[in-house]
Parts: structure tokens; C-alpha cells; sequence
């Protein structure tokens, strides 16, 4: 049983949205203020409470959970709280603050890199690859017993999920992660 809630903060840059989780208010007001100095991160929200910050992970799937560790805590102590299918930057006291930042960066793109395809569940990535062949939404929805608006729904939380604006680039994505048939 954790002796402190957790505690959060969800920032956005340009590409993704990234969370600092920790069970100090103090360890994320810190780690926030390390990266809101660099101009790319923008605030969204700050959450307390074990419930209020699952709620908040899962609302705004970030793309890495920056996981403050005291020393005190073992790594299984908070691990079990937190999404597994995320990135996850583990920082401790002993880390330097002048590359904290540069660091979270880094994580970012290997998240973007490697791991946008799990973000996505079973049903979206056929949906995505029906899509990808050249299909309309009247057609997807026709193929999977749905009806159109469930499609476009669909799509439009892939939309949000890869941080992509419009139909061309979700065929692109599909096209570069191997996700089309032949």
C-alpha cells in the first residue's frame, strides 16, 4: 500500500503529451518546472489522487510517463500503478536536473519512434487498414457490421492517438508501419 497518492502533471510539446507521475507533489511541481523551461512543453493539467491521475493517463495517453522514484521505494512499490504499454522514464534523487529535459526529449522520439502502433487497440488497426486499402467510411462500416459514425469515431481516436490531422497521413502511417495488405 503507497504511504502518499500519486500525483501528476500532463504536459504537451508540439508532437506529444508526456506525464510526470510521482507520489511527491514536490517531485512533479520540480520535474514540471525543469521542463516547462523549455518553451516546446505547455501544462495541461495537474492531478492528485491515485484515481484522479489513472483517469488522467488514461484521458490523455501520453506518449512517455516520466515516473519520479524516491529512493526509499522499491521499483515495484509504483511500477504496478502505472500503464505498461507506455513509455517509462524512471528518474530518482540522485539524477541531474540539466539533463532532464534533453532526456524526456529523447524518450519522446523513441516512443515515437518505436511505439505508436501498440497505442493503438485491435479493432483500430483494422479499421486503419481497411482505410489504408482505399476504402470509404460507408464501406469500413459495411465490412465490420458498424455503422458509419463508429467508424468515423474510430478515426478519429487513431487521429488523436498518432497526433496525425487528416486521412492521407493515417494512409501514410499504415503504408510506413506495414499495416495495408497486399
Amino acid at each position: 500500500m503507497n504511504r502518499h497518492p500519486l500525483a501528476a502533471a500532463i504536459l504537451r510539446t508540439r508532437a506529444e503529451t508526456v506525464a510526470i507521475v510521482a507520489e511527491r507533489r514536490l517531485a512533479v511541481a520540480g520535474l514540471t518546472a525543469l521542463l516547462l523551461k523549455d518553451t516546446d512543453f505547455q501544462l495541461i493539467v495537474e492531478v492528485r489522487g491515485t484515481a484522479e491521475v489513472h483517469q488522467a493517463l488514461a484521458v490523455h495517453q501520453p506518449a512517455v510517463i516520466v515516473e519520479a522514484r524516491d529512493s526509499s521505494l522499491s521499483p515495484s512499490d509504483s511500477s504496478s500503478l502505472l500503464p505498461s504499454s507506455r513509455t517509462t522514464m524512471v528518474v530518482g534523487p540522485d539524477d541531474r536536473a540539466d539533463v532532464f529535459a534533453s532526456s524526456v526529449c529523447t524518450a519522446i522520439n523513441d516512443a515515437r519512434t518505436t511505439a505508436p502502433r501498440s497505442r493503438l487497440s485491435e479493432r483500430e488497426r483494422d479499421i486503419l487498414r481497411r482505410i489504408a486499402s482505399g476504402r470509404s467510411t460507408k464501406q469500413v462500416a459495411r465490412d465490420c457490421a458498424i455503422s458509419p459514425k463508429t467508424v468515423g469515431n474510430h478515426v478519429s481516436n487513431i487521429r488523436h492517438k498518432l497526433n496525425l490531422h487528416h486521412r492521407g497521413q493515417l494512409v501514410l502511417f499504415a503504408l510506413q508501419q506495414g499495416l495495408t495488405r497486399a
